[in-house]
């Protein structure tokens, strides 16, 4: 977890040349810059208020933090700038700095009328060499090319723009584009030349060493000399309203004309289409390095262009390649002429426009055999079309898991529901994150294995909508579309919308698998059951979609959607009444990319997009039925997002509805849906499924719709398994002496002696100075405090630490008696307290035996004799009993292994024990917890916790708490939290010891004094992360007095100390 705090914040600064600019008051034009002076550093930003986010999730259509690469502009309006500064190994970062700009647009008739009446007091602040040349005013202009930023195009052509200008490192306006990037990966400005640095400091600019890489060299050696020449400006307009580069539908053919620029941009939209529409193709773009065009040809080859081009591959990863001898096939057959072309997708992801830069002049091509262009053209003939296929769509939040082991979950499900009560989080855990060809396996195994149903046992210990979730997890998915469809038909009354959902969104090849299957599992077929329960239209529509014939291919015939686009016009909006049977007819049987091109034709014809015209010319199940088609055809994701608005909507969730689209498509496109809905309802469709389920039924449907990202994670709570904190490592074998991260260090120039006379001093005659004392002894490590104490002893034949408890009182006594013993002697010392007189410290015991190493245990047990005469065995015996007496026994010996090796197989048969000795068995078996917990190393005991997690979902804390109770669950929960982290631990041990009423002075002192020269400022860390406090002002508001002086004494810093 980060630790903001870490880091210097960084700068946020407005570069204006004139001295008499407002901090705050900035034009369009004015570049902003952020700054830190930290080395290895990347700075984050945001422009809308909103919190920099590091690590960010892009989502479709919106991102709200850059990453800073050089100075950028502001658009018009209030602005709030955000920024933070992050480590490049991300484990440390800085507070958000804050910032606001009132932006005055400079082409504004407002802005020239106060620039005009500066002007003179502006000009007078410029040295001459800093003056720039004079321009004319000209008249505001406006842009009307959508394709480049407001930005971009003020830079160029703005009037008001000096030759100082040109030198800026730009980040381009945040508002529009980001400008062109080079090789090297640093920014370059709107004229392409590398910036310079000012002389008077007033601007800060881009270093000009840097390497500005092969597209700036390019573009330097054509640039001319830097001139401000006018340059007729364009019309402006709101950019912000026109449709994003990768949003527009491409023509069917480019322009031509000699207008090259609209031709590259047919081109890229045309390949942006096709690559996102092959899921092989797209994951092939995806992992690879493209370096710099070397070479492009463009061949007309009769009845189609062919563009071969060749990019450069990164150092490391060329390889040899031997061109394959071409396969001479028969040549294909004549077709009649098409006019065929790639149809525009309206389901595609949102991408970041990127600037596209001119390649360099490539050099002469090497001349194409004709054998090579005829295999190319092979290639693509043979190529299969783009079908949609769900098994070929693998965008689901639900991932198969990765250790799957089938007897094993077959075994954890039988035990969560044999004899009384159910674990029902036990039966999340496995169903909710195993894919369906591992579920129906479980199913099948489960019955091999214990010769009983799994559903009829699920339908015995579960009810209501959790116990239907978890029996259609047991079916297979064209399996549960039959379930589905049977159930929409069976009964009173028929449910059309399950009916219209599934046979409008499932391809083909289900489609026709869900009819053999349909006729096998309930002896009747599927077509029938429709004919029997709808009638008119609607019947005609859903058998022809229950056939699975629908064409399934990608081109498309312009002439037959001109015409069938003027069908649906004559037969709905253009005639009195609706010739229902013709959109039957047209949308039924058309390809998705064919009905694609129907549906941008029909704008022909019509004013009217196609699915108002369906809404108004048709009614009732018939509509919805087309609608869904159209939808599903346009945007998948989209329409499912649809489906479960309508479910979530209102009073009252249709249950049947959201399980239908959570299991069937959460290995299918459920990614792709959660962003739709967000899109769609302005909130996550998380938090919609959990404002509106509750119970066991929302932990399965949540468990499904998570982020394969978060299942990768390790299982359990978080509150119990995130207790790392930022630059400390849980050492593999703990000992006290080899950790050095305490507050307290040794004094320098100490002197033994002279703190002896100063002590005597301070406590000599009338009253006593309390402030020397705690200069002196809270500002001694141990050994130089004892050595203080032999000094007082021989010089003065006095005992120190009977004079201080003589000389002071109270909790002040107390902790200075304390800080004279060694640490052996102070935890025996403490040992003896919680044992002796009526009643028991039990919580002492427990966290000095749970919490100190061997070797210190071992000295405990040898010391504690010499000092009170009985050994601590037999005091502990005396005053514990049970399971709780056996434990501390255990760890009284000091013999739990100390090594650095881990047996993941141990790991897992462990923490199976764990599951049969506590939730799996009826009672539990709290020897098998002890056995467990003291003989075990700490990296061994880490494992351990994570594989019982991955088993049960949950934390091994968890289950403790369940099946113990008393003081022997405090103990076993103090060992997991030592071997997780001993600083969380024990921030959590004074956390208790300070909330409530009144505070337990005794673990105060004992905590703050042991722990003091090994991890305390670790501990500190830990009780800020976890409770969000500092530690040093929680012991200031509980303590009082000459007493929260040394307290806070010893909390200081080693750095405040010097």
């Amino acid at each position: 977890m980060l630790k903001a705090g870490l880091l210097p914040s960084p700068t946020i600064s407005a570069l204006s040349s004139s001295l008499a600019a407002s901090k705050n008051k900035i034009d369009t034009q004015t570049f902003v810059e952020l700054r830190t002076d930290i080395p290895h550093v990347r700075i984050y930003f945001s422009v809308d208020g909103t919190k920099p986010d590091p690590f960010q999730v892009f989502k479709t259509g919106h991102v709200s933090t850059f990453l800073y690469r050089g100075a950028f502009r502001l658009g018009p309006g209030r602005r709030t700038v955000k920024a933070i500064a992050v480590t490049t190994d991300g484990l440390r970062e800085s507070n958000i700095t804050t910032k606001y700009f009132d932006v005055n647009d400079m082409y504004s008739e407002a802005y020239q009328e106060d620039t005009e009446n500066n002007e003179s007091f502006n000009q007078s602040n410029l040295s001459p060499e800093r003056t720039p040349p004079l321009n004319k005013k000209k008249k505001p202009y406006h842009n009307t090319d959508h394709r480049r930023s407001t930005s971009a195009n003020q830079a160029r052509n703005d009037i008001d723009r000096n030759q100082w200008d040109d030198g800026y490192n730009v980040q381009s306006t945040i508002e529009g584009a980001i400008s062109p990037v080079n090789y090297a990966g640093t920014q370059i400005n709107i004229w392409g030349t590398p910036g310079g640095n000012m002389t008077d400091g007033l601007m800060h600019l881009a270093d000009s060493s840097k390497n500005y890489g092969y597209m700036t060299e390019q573009m330097l050696e054509r640039l001319q000399p830097s001139r401000n020449l006018p340059i007729a400006p364009p019309k402006i307009t709101d950019v912000s309203q026109e449709d994003d580069f990768w949003d527009r539908k491409p023509t069917a053919f480019s322009s031509g004309n000699g207008n090259w620029k609209k031709t590259l941009e047919h081109l890229f939209l045309n390949i942006y289409n096709y690559v996102k529409d092959e899921p092989e193709l797209r994951e092939i773009f995806g992992w690879k390095k493209f370096g710099r065009i070397e070479m492009a040809q463009l061949t007309d080859k009769g009845g189609y262009y062919q563009i071969i081009t060749r990019f450069k591959k990164p150092l490391g990863e060329q390889t040899t390649y031997e061109e394959p001898a071409p396969v001479k096939k028969p040549p294909p057959k004549r077709r009649p002429p098409k006019r065929i072309r790639t149809p525009p997708d309206s389901e595609r992801e949102s991408i970041p426009p990127r600037d596209v830069t001119p390649p360099p002049t490539p050099p002469p091509p090497p001349p194409v055999s004709n054998k090579h262009d005829e295999s190319m053209h092979e290639e693509h003939t043979d190529r299969t079309p783009r079908i949609y296929v769900e098994e070929t769509v693998q965008q689901g939040t639900l991932v198969p898991f990765a250790e799957f082991n089938v007897e094993r979950d077959c075994e954890n499900l039988r035990k969560a529901m044999k004899g009384l009560g159910t674990d029902e989080d036990m039966l999340v855990h496995i169903l909710g994150n195993r894919s369906s060809e591992q579920r129906v396996k479980i199913r099948d195994q489960y019955k091999n294995m214990f010769g009983r149903d799994l559903h009829n046992d699920i339908k015995g210990d579960t009810s209501g909508n959790f116990g239907k979730v978890l029996k259609n997890l047991l079916y297979g998915p064209v399996e549960y579309d039959c379930h589905e469809l049977r159930r929409a038909i069976r009964g009173a009354g028929t449910d059309e919308e399950a009916l219209i959902e599934i046979l409008a969104s499932r391809s083909n090849t289900r489609i026709k698998a869900i009819n053999n299957l349909y006729q096998q599992l309930f002896n009747r077929t599927l077509e029938k059951d429709i004919v029997g329960d709808t009638s008119g239209h609607l019947k005609k529509l859903l058998v022809t979609l229950a056939q699975g014939d629908r064409p399934e291919t990608n081109e498309v015939n312009e002439d037959q959607a001109e015409n069938d686009a003027k069908t649906l016009y004559e037969a709905g909006e253009k005639k009195w009444g609706t010739d229902e049977s013709k959109f039957v007819e047209i949308i039924a049987s058309r390809s998705n990319a064919q009905l694609k091109a129907v549906c941008e034709a029909y704008g022909h014809y019509s004013k009217k997009d196609i699915e108002a015209a369906i809404k108004s010319e048709t009614s009732g199940n018939l509509c919805r039925s087309l609608l869904a088609i159209v939808r599903v055809m346009r945007n998948r994701p989209g329409f499912f997002a649809q489906q479960l608005k309508k479910a979530l909507k209102g009073v009252g969730t249709d249950e049947d509805e959201l399980n239908r689209v959570v299991i069937s498509r959460c290995e299918v496109d459920m990614i792709q849906i959660k962003e739709e809905y967000e899109t769609l309802m302005k909130r996550s469709l998380e938090k919609h499924v959990q404002s509106d389920t509750s119970g066991s039924y929302r932990k399965i449907l949540m468990e499904l719709l998570k982020d394969p990202s978060q299942r990768n994670q390790s299982a359990g709570n978080a509150k119990y398994e995130n207790v790392a904190l930022p630059g400390y490592e849980q050492p593999a074998i703990y000992k006290e002496d080899t950790i050095q991260q305490g507050t307290m260090k040794a004094a320098s120039n100490f002197d033994a002696g002279r703190d002896a006379d100063a002590l005597r001093k301070a406590m000599k005659g009338l009253g006593t100075d309390e402030q020397t004392i705690i200069n002196i002894l809270g500002n001694r490590n141990t050994d130089q405090r004892l050595q203080i104490k032999k000094a007082f002893k021989d010089k003065l034949g006095r005992d120190l630490v009977h004079d201080l408890k003589s000389e002071t009182s109270g909790n002040f006594s107390k902790l200075l008696e304390r800080l004279m013993m060694d640490p052996v002697e102070l935890d025996c010392f403490e040992l003896k307290q919680a044992v002796k007189g009526l009643g028991t410290d039990e919580e002492t015991l427990i966290e000095i035996l749970a919490s100190r190493s061997n070797e210190r245990l071992k000295a405990i047990v040898a010391t504690y004799p010499q000092s009170y005469g009985k050994p601590l065995e037999k005091d502990v015996k005396s005053d514990t009993s049970g399971d709780f007496r056996r434990l501390l026994v255990s760890l009284m010996q000091g013999n739990r292994p100390e090594t650095t090796e881990v047996n993941v197989e141990k790991a897992k048969e462990d923490a199976q024990a764990l599951i049969d000795a506590g939730q799996a068995k009826f009672g539990t078996d709290e020897a098998r917890f002890n056995v467990l917990f003291c003989d075990r190393s700490d990296p061994q005991l880490r494992a351990i916790f994570n594989e019982f997690a991955k088993l049960t979902g949950k934390s091994v804390e968890e289950t403790v708490k369940s099946e113990t109770s008393g003081d022997l669950q405090k103990g076993i929960i103090a060992i997991i939290r030592c071997v997780r982290s001993r600083p969380v631990f024990f921030a959590e041990q004074l956390r208790k010891a300070m909330k409530g009423a009144g505070t337990k002075e005794s673990t105060l002192n004992r905590i703050i004094i042991t722990r003091s020269e090994i991890d305390l400022v670790q501990i500190k860390a830990a009780f800020n992360q976890q409770f969000n406090r500092e530690l040093e002002r929680d012991v200031s508001a509980e303590t009082s007095g000459d007493y929260k002086k040394l307290l806070l004494e010893i909390l200081k810093d080693p750095s405040q100390r010097n």
